[in-house]
């Protein structure tokens, strides 16, 4: 049995670790960008939300791109993962119709 355990931020212990400002948090959140879990009036961040936060900071400096074109290039890039691996999945099972 394996256990997970998940990190999970308040708004100034994300800041820190990303390394932007509560105005730029809050714009990201604003934009779709990030959704953190709200809890009695605050906002709780995981580690995925960091990942994602750090691809958006990329995506805006390498491109000199708007965050609604950042939050638009990270739901493609979503969808792009879950396709993978449903192509994989369906790969195995044809594999495994190919052996029969």
């Amino acid at each position: 049995m394996s256990f997970r355990y998940e990190i999970e931020y308040t708004l100034d212990q994300f800041c820190l670790t990303s390394g932007l400002d509560i105005a730029a948090v809050r714009e990201f959140i604003d934009h779709g960008v990030l959704e953190p879990k709200n809890e009695q009036a605050q906002w709780f961040f995981s580690e995925a939300d960091l990942n994602r936060c750090m691809k958006a900071v990329r995506l805006q400096r390498d491109l000199d791109v708007n965050l609604a074109s950042v939050a638009l290039a990270l739901e493609l890039i979503d969808r792009n993962q879950v396709l993978r691996k449903r192509v994989a999945y369906l790969e195995q099972i044809f594999e495994r119709f190919q052996k029969l």
